[in-house]
């Protein structure tokens, strides 16, 4: 009961919260609102194909801009503002056609100044934390504020299956299932007896291939994750063929032994290319001399389901799914912690993480004694809150219909969350960063972990979600942690710090 106390305290205080920008600013829902009837007069008069084209936008930017000035806002309505805004302004240029190019043109403003009235709009129902740096409230701040609520939007549309009709029945019987062997088992009380020791890696698949000038090394072994007997969601989860299959890809240095990091990517990636552009080896292989290996996450790239989109179960409101997918990352990583050690003579291990990818790692440092340190960049901790917050209201309405709430959630996933566990990693070398206008993943999240691990070295930077260590104050902290685990040198810095 104590440690449930300690949780909702730092959640308490993160729940202190300060506006940043005007109450005036309200008052641009005109724009999108008065853009999207513009929108749909100008295509009532331009025949049917102008009427299929301008419907979208049209009728989006009206209704979300009605919404900013009649009823309750929330992140929902900046996101699909920002959807209408972005579709305007593409599908202006096949107006020139057929509505005329100076009707196209004023659509196309009109679209651009809407996608910028959503990143104040959303600036303005942006809460920080009260010990958060102010951010600032500028043209480029906002523009980047438009853009997560973009992402965002496109993260939820494209998440699967939604939980509704069957689905939501499904959830909801699971969830009782769950609930009542998870209490049975005392997996609420000490949420770090759900997860079991998994066996030594040994022997993996390692294939050598040539990458943009690099050699990269792809890992792959047979997970051999399986969830606990009788758990609800089981079988559903051993039927993902691909996801059994472990991988990561690795860049090392040949010339002698070096500190080892884990690099772990968020929602929506997974592949090799996006791997490469997230952790920029150019800095963190190059500048600061680590070996890097990057994990792919369950159901992402090429352990997904075999659809078009990377992990668009972790957020759809499968709770179990989303269960399983922190348990077999956990299992993973510590078998590459392993192999780091005994097979490859790691002489340190580190582990960098980026949204839901700072997530795992901030897990992880929770469960494996065996790291030396852990940054957790724009850390997603409370994935209960995310879907809550951001699924369309179809999905938790029908939740909500069949008895599930946000509570339920959280309470189902604590055995997977690091606002539940004490970290194992000495505190000194504990690092968390996040940008201060991040839509997708708020401050507040970032915040909360912060309070739960004592108060570690953070960072804030005037940024967003994607910024990550580009910003010097995510690399600072980057390498204060590292070099507080001995992983570098003190003359080993960025060139952009």
């Amino acid at each position: 009961m104590g440690e449930r106390r300690r949780e909702k305290s730092n959640l308490d205080d993160s729940a202190v919260l300060e506006s940043i920008t005007s109450q005036w600013w309200s008052f641009s829902s005109f724009i999108p609102l008065l853009t999207g009837a513009l929108w749909l007069w100008l295509a009532a008069r331009g025949g049917l194909p102008a009427v299929l084209l301008g419907a979208g936008p049209g009728a989006l930017l009206l209704s979300t801009g009605l919404s900013g000035l009649l009823w309750a806002v929330e992140s929902r309505t900046f996101q699909y503002m920002a959807l209408a805004s972005a579709l305007g302004m593409v599908l202006s240029l096949p107006a020139i056609l057929l509505m005329g190019p100076v009707a196209a043109f004023v659509l196309a403003v009109g679209s651009a100044a809407s996608f910028l009235a959503t990143g104040y709009l959303a600036l303005g129902q942006h809460r920080c934390p009260s010990s958060v740096p102010a951010p600032d409230t500028g043209l480029r701040l906002a523009v980047r504020a438009a853009v997560n609520e973009l992402m965002l939007c496109g993260l939820i549309l494209t998440s699967w299956p939604v939980a509704v009709g069957t689905i939501a029945v499904r959830v909801q019987r699971e969830a009782t299932e769950a609930y009542s062997l998870f209490d049975e088992k005392g997996w609420f009380a000490d949420p770090a007896t759900y997860h079991r020791d998994p066996p030594p890696l040994e022997d993996p698949d390692i294939e050598t291939i040539e990458h943009k000038g690099r050699k990269i090394e792809c890992l792959t072994f047979d997970s051999l994750y399986e969830p606990h007997e009788n758990e609800p969601g089981r079988e559903r989860w051993l039927s993902y063929k691909r996801n059994p299959t472990a991988r990561a890809w690795i860049l090392r240095h040949q010339d002698e032994e070096r500190p080892w990091l884990i690099c772990v990517h968020g929602i929506r990636m997974g592949t090799l290319n996006k791997s490469m552009m997230r952790f920029q080896p150019e800095y963190l292989h190059e500048e600061l001399g680590l070996n890097l290996i990057m994990p792919v996450l369950p159901m992402h790239g090429p352990r997904d389901t075999g659809g078009l989109i990377s992990g668009e179960r972790t957020l759809s409101g499968d709770v179990m799914d989303t269960l399983h997918t922190g348990a077999q990352a956990m299992w993973d990583f510590r078998r590459l912690v392993s192999w780091l050690r005994e097979s490859e003579g790691a002489p340190a291990i580190g582990a960098l993480g980026h949204s839901l990818g700072g997530y795992a790692v901030s897990l992880l440092a929770s469960l494996e004694e065996d790291l030396d340190c852990v940054v957790a960049g724009n850390p997603a901790v409370d994935p209960s809150h995310l879907f809550w917050a951001n699924a369309p209201a179809v999905a938790t309405h029908s939740l909500s219909a069949e008895g599930i709430r946000e509570e339920t959630f959280k309470a189902l996933l604590r055995p997977v969350s690091p606002l539940a566990l004490e970290p194992v990693v000495p505190h000194e070398r504990r690092g968390i960063f996040a940008g201060v206008v991040d839509r997708v993943v708020p401050p507040v999240q970032a915040h909360s972990l912060w309070r739960h691990w004592d108060e570690p070295r953070i960072g804030w930077y005037q940024g967003a979600h994607q910024r990550f260590i580009r910003a010097p104050e995510g690399r600072k902290i980057l390498e204060e942690t590292l070099r507080a685990a001995g992983m570098i040198r003190n003359g080993e810095t960025s060139s952009q710090g």
